[in-house]
């Protein structure tokens, strides 16, 4: 297993409703295997905040919760699970979930990347 910082492997790690549309601008996420690119939007992060859905199996997902008890102080409160399209490998993406600033204001900050 491999734990990697977000901002390694995508130039795009803070989303905001203010700033951000639904769909677009996008993080685009490099598989920590082979380098292909993933789009991940605002809607992507939405849809899996506080959520305890995964897209992967359940062994995979238990490899990575494992590891995540190991070696992870502070787990973020959300994550977005996938399989690259290229290589298959599994990769969960952990970010925070945030309200505040502006009345109104939400967002997500990419914080780490497990992946095997």
């Amino acid at each position: 297993m491999k734990k990697i910082k977000a901002e390694i492997l995508t130039n795009k790690t803070h989303f905001s409703n203010y700033e951000d549309y639904k769909t677009y601008p996008t993080s685009d996420l490099k598989c920590p295997s082979c380098e292909v690119k993933t789009s991940i939007a605002f809607k992507d992060l939405e849809k899996h905040r506080f959520s305890n859905f995964s897209n992967l199996t359940e062994d995979k997902q238990n490899k990575i919760n494992e590891f995540v008890k190991l070696n992870m102080e502070k787990v973020p409160n959300s994550f977005l699970d996938y399989n690259c399209p290229n290589c298959n490998s599994s990769v969960r993406l952990y970010y925070q979930s945030w309200a505040g600033g502006r009345h109104g204001e939400n967002g997500y900050e990419l914080e780490m990347v497990i992946s095997d």
